[in-house]
């Protein structure tokens, strides 16, 4: 059946020759991208211990003398005092119900209106680390700001992993078209490796092996090729997960939606008006409302809710965003089951959940897990930091196949090429030819 199929392919493929230009001239394009992409998602795979050994006065906290490492805040009580440090200029917007002892919470910092102006604040930073013990806010952090020092190399690290530190919507842009063309490369170069004789398997064999004992050009064309076919599996995942991510509603829902079903319920609400200027209820009385909500959609679902997430309040478009962990989580450690609530009417306007609903949802949140590292704990990590070093790996070898090809066509071309005419239209003359 793989060799009919294999033939079948090879007869329907544009001719080989098309194809290897194509992979040559795709490889090159994009392996500046994927070079420095693998080479931050390695580091990104271990992204929170780095960030807590570079910034731990940012994420570490320590409780009092005497107090014991969960005598921590009422949440409510610490988003308060966040709020009032930092009033008039920033909106506290989220209640965080999940707190680990022994590290801040993180607020997210939106900027108030300032009433002179009628233009948001100029904060200079979009998160907020607060001790969860006394309420102080030990730091805050830039996440889009472009530095080398060590509570900021994480996150841009992470800004040129995703967009190559370019502004969010062309540096996105940018990285949808690297990995949309690597998607369709994935695919010629698994096509390229195809033997046109029988037996296909026996004539397919060499391309999975490398001779380590040849030259070093050999040597370099079976990393190549074998890295890219064993594991072409995961670079497929890499690719495609990363056309999710960059390029969601141009590419990857219109594609995937002709294979999966989705539920879009999440992102249907459209924006207000105007933003919301307050909060229409009080914390506690949303944080019912929520809990209200989310209990008659557990039973409705069949769900079993472990913790708390958190409860944030969007204002553009008067939601409640209420996230809890339930047995439909894909982590384990972060709770990613969510409702949307209406801020005025406490009605349901859209649920999140990232296994058991639509079967197009749980495949896009599997891959997106996989890719960031979030499932099966260290091993699958450590396995990703190899991951980024073999891309690393395909970009320079690749690169190497390129310059040697080229630098052996350059002698046919010098010698195949038509002598230059003198200034009188003729060929001019050698020394010792005679003429």
């Amino acid at each position: 059946m793989v060799s009919s199929l294999a033939a079948w392919l090879c007869r329907h493929a544009p001719r080989r020759a098309h194809l290897v230009l194509l992979h040559r001239w795709t490889g090159l394009a994009i392996a500046l991208f994927l070079l420095v992409a693998s080479l931050t998602g390695s580091l990104l795979a271990f992204e929170d211990e780095l960030d807590v050994w570079l910034a731990p006065e940012l994420l570490l906290a320590q409780p009092a003398p005497g107090q014991a490492a969960t005598d921590m805040l009422d949440p409510y009580q610490l988003r308060a005092r966040v709020a009032r440090a930092l009033a008039p200029r920033v909106q506290v917007n989220q209640l965080i119900l999940h707190v680990q002892p022994g590290r801040t919470v993180r607020f997210l910092a939106d900027p108030a209106i300032d009433p002179a102006s009628g233009k948001p604040y100029r904060l200079g930073y979009d998160e907020i680390f607060v001790n969860p013990y006394d309420g102080r806010i030990q730091g805050v952090r830039d996440r889009d700001e472009i530095s080398l020092r060590p509570s900021q190399l994480m996150p841009f690290l992470f800004k040129l992993h995703h967009s190559m530190a370019l502004p969010r919507v062309p540096g996105a842009l940018l990285m949808g078209i690297v990995a949309t063309l690597w998607t369709l490369d994935c695919f010629v170069g698994m096509i390229l490796t195809w033997p046109r004789a029988r037996p296909f398997v026996a004539k397919w064999k060499p391309a999975w092996l490398i001779k380590w004992q040849a030259g070093f050009h050999r040597v370099n064309l079976d990393l190549h090729r074998a890295c890219g076919l064993w594991l072409w599996l995961m670079l497929l995942l890499f690719a495609w997960s990363s056309v999710m991510f960059n390029l969601r509603d141009q590419i990857y829902l219109p594609v995937m939606s002709r294979l999966l079903p989705f539920d879009t319920s999440w992102r249907g609400t459209a924006p207000l008006v105007r933003p919301l200027p307050q909060a229409p209820l009080d914390w506690p009385q949303a944080h019912a409302m929520a809990r209200e909500a989310m209990a008659g959609f557990a039973r409705e679902r069949g769900l079993v809710i472990d913790f708390e997430e958190k409860l944030s309040l969007d204002r553009r478009r008067g939601l409640y965003a209420y996230m809890v962990h339930s047995n439909a989580d894909i982590r384990s450690d972060t709770g990613n089951t969510g409702l949307l609530i209406d801020a005025a009417t406490g009605a349901v306007r859209g649920h999140w959940l990232p296994q058991g609903d639509r079967s197009g949802n749980t495949f896009s949140n599997w891959i997106g897990a996989l890719h960031m590292g979030q499932v099966f704990g260290l091993p699958w990590r450590i396995f990703l930091a190899i991951m980024g070093g073999v891309v690393s790996l395909l970009s320079v070898t690749g690169i190497v196949l390129w310059w040697k090809k080229r630098a052996a066509r350059q002698p046919r071309a010098i010698r195949t090429r038509t002598p230059v005419q003198g200034a009188g239209g003729k060929l001019p003359k050698h020394r010792g030819s005679g003429n």
